[in-house]
């Protein structure tokens, strides 16, 4: 009889983590050409007698308009265009219901204006002239609030480049306000300082607090409302009214800042922009009415768009790549995934990153994070993760892991999780974690160490890392240490430095060595892996009936159990005795074997010995063996089984 012991098998865990590739299309765009209807009705009611009306007008302020991103192809309207408005005029003299909007195309583009250098933050009073208005505070961005002051304050502390006090508010605001559709937020804007105080909101609340907080900092920040396309399952239609904010930035101009859609320092081709203001709450549209016993009651402005033509695909400035630190750890173990940034293009970039994982997976702390790359910066950042400690430790796990942009750019990796590989501890995978990510420069540093995979129990091996200096900047006081072994060097341009140590591991089993490298301008680790192998064993555990009986067949299991950390291979287990013989073949022992053994009609004797014996090998081919042998009585109940006992022995004895 042969049995394969290898039960487990791959199991694969699908995830559908980046959204449907209709909206990465449309993002990814250098242009679009957009179709925008907006329409509205009121209705004049009567509200006594006599009642008459002379005229009717309204001001329609969401209208599209022309910037550097936004061009008008075409524009058909019944109003008067004004500046930054349309007007609508009734002079019917009719009370009854009247209805006003327009129709356009627009061509959106993927422009932004870009910040390309350090400017100096706190602004003076030169680089904001003429942009004082956009300082004051007002009813909803209430941006004199002492809370406000003061977290703002608190945020900026030491910060002297504006591009990145302005990113600091920005990220502060996505990541401490809750985006909550609840009936408070979305009947009314509230003012900027219940937002701080309550942390919830929509795009208008986590827009006018992120406005305020700029004003009360002295940067001249302006609300913007429009039309933005979105995939959130939040929304039953694509294309909703959005608020995002505009900041100003001398000598450049107004530059983007959408939180909710996590875009700092530009938004997306997608975008419609309808208005500019000071506050949320201004009116999309005035009415004046000349009229007795007349009372005008608005309807919602509505707005549909459509896609009338894409333009081309745009590749994302912003290179994304996936490291994992261990392509195999245990049930229960933790792992660490790390996204490396590259921005290709010479001006500040932000991104925001989210790491997809299946529900087996837990994350430690957010998932989602937004960076901030420098011109031509690379940078670094991690997620800590969890296998579930409820998997099964019969199979081995395959676990996807993605992570994508706000536009929608991913990349993907795996690991595999399985009770035999090595556990990472949460506070071995904190240690391996980069505490300061804006020590960009570690990514010039590189580690190449030498070292065996395995080594022999109670052996002594070497592992030999050098470190090297791959950038432009020589460095100097860098504690250089391969596990608890550091060495304080310096470590000039191009130049590499080499560290060793002696280890010699008692126990057998998975083991790592830390390697590390830090100063004042790097942070850089790794880990090694490697197996100290004892030789395999195995033991048999037998259970067999304390007697035998005629006529009765019996059951006995075997049990083979792995007693070494090695793996024991090409495994025979036999079993031998008078009228028995049998033989079970195993490929390789990871964990405990059940052997379950039926005999019928055996030659039963008075005393009857049972030999067991097992043979395997180890990696190299080195053999190695165990025998056992049991002895159980028989029972009699007549004297002809007696005699035949009896004969058996004499048999068994002559054989």
């Amino acid at each position: 009889m042969h049995r394969n012991a290898a039960r487990s098998f791959w199991i694969l865990l699908f995830l559908l983590a980046v959204p449907a590739v209709a909206a990465q299309t449309l993002y990814q765009q250098d242009s679009l050409l957009l179709q925008l209807k907006a329409d509205s009705t009121f209705e004049l009611r009567q509200t006594g007698t006599p009642s008459a009306v002379e005229t009717v007008s309204a001001n329609l302020y969401f209208v599209p308009q022309e910037d550097f991103r936004q061009t008008i192809v075409s524009f058909d309207s019944e109003g008067k265009q004004q500046e930054k408005a349309i007007l609508f005029r009734w002079d019917d003299r009719r009370i009854e219901e009247k209805k006003y909007g327009y129709t356009a195309l627009l061509k959106t583009t993927n422009q932004q204006l870009s910040v390309t250098s350090k400017i100096s933050y706190p602004l003076s009073d030169r680089d904001i002239e003429g942009m004082e208005s956009y300082l004051q505070p007002t009813k909803t961005i209430d941006s004199a609030n002492e809370k406000i002051i003061a977290k703002a304050v608190e945020l900026a502390e030491g910060e002297d480049d504006l591009f990145k006090v302005v990113f600091t508010i920005a990220n502060w605001v996505e990541e401490n306000v809750n985006y909550d559709l609840n009936t408070v937020t979305q009947t009314a804007s509230l003012p900027a300082s219940w937002v701080l105080e309550n942390r919830e909101g929509v795009c208008d609340e986590m827009t006018s607090l992120f406005v305020a907080m700029n004003r009360a900092l002295g940067i001249p920040a302006r609300f913007v409302s429009g039309i933005s396309y979105t995939t959130s399952p939040l929304f039953a239609e694509p294309w909703q009214p959005h608020g995002w904010a505009e900041v100003y930035f001398p000598d450049i101009g107004w530059v983007g800042f959408d939180i909710t859609f996590g875009e700092y320092g530009y938004i997306d081709v997608t975008h419609i922009k309808l208005r500019d203001g000071f506050d949320p709450t201004e009116p999309a549209t005035e009415f004046e009415w000349l009229g007795k016993n007349v009372q005008l009651v608005p309807e919602t402005l509505d707005f549909d768009v459509s896609v009338a033509k894409q333009g081309f695909f745009v590749p994302e400035s912003i290179q994304l790549e996936q490291e994992i630190l261990s392509s195999e750890v245990g049930v229960g173990s933790y792992n660490l995934i790390k996204g490396v940034l590259k921005n290709n293009e010479n001006r500040y970039a932000a991104t925001t990153l989210t790491l997809a994982v299946p529900k087996e997976l837990e994350v430690l702390g957010r998932n989602k994070r937004t960076i901030l790359l420098l011109p031509k910066e690379v940078r670094e950042t991690y997620w800590i993760v969890k296998v579930s400690e409820s998997l099964s430790s019969d199979f081995v796990y395959t676990f996807p892991s993605v992570i994508y942009s706000e536009k929608n750019i991913s990349v993907s990796d795996s690991f595999r999780a399985a009770a035999s590989e090595i556990i990472y501890t949460q506070e071995e995978i904190e240690k391996l974690t980069i505490s300061d990510e804006e020590k960009t420069y570690s990514r010039k540093i590189t580690f190449d160490c030498h070292y065996p995979q395995e080594v022999a129990l109670g052996s002594e091996s070497v592992v030999a890392c050098s470190i090297r200096n791959r950038g432009t900047a020589n460095l100097h006081d860098v504690e250089f240490c391969i596990g608890e072994v550091c060495e304080t060097v310096d470590l000039p341009i191009n130049q590499e430095r080499r560290n060793e140590i002696t280890v010699r591991d008692d126990k057998a089993g998975q083991k790592k060595i830390v390697i590390t490298a830090e100063n004042a301008d790097i942070e850089k680790k790794t880990v090694l892996e490697y197996v100290v192998a004892d030789p395999p064993a195995l033991d048999l555990l037998i259970d067999a009936p304390a007697e035998l009986e005629f006529n009765r067949p019996v059951m006995m299991t075997i049990t083979v159990e792995k007693k070494s950390f090695s793996v024991p291979q090409n495994i025979r287990i036999t079993i031998t005795s008078p009228g028995i013989e049998k033989e079970w073949s195993i490929d390789t022992l990871s964990q405990r074997e059940e052997l379950v053994l039926q005999l019928v009609d055996l030659p039963l004797m008075k005393k009857n010995e049972l030999r067991f014996g097992a043979t395997w090998h180890d990696a190299n081919g080195t053999a190695y063996s165990l025998e056992k042998e049991i002895s159980i009585p028989a029972k009699a109940k007549t004297w002809g089984e007696r005699v035949w006992m009896y004969w058996n022995a004499l048999i068994y004895l002559f054989d």
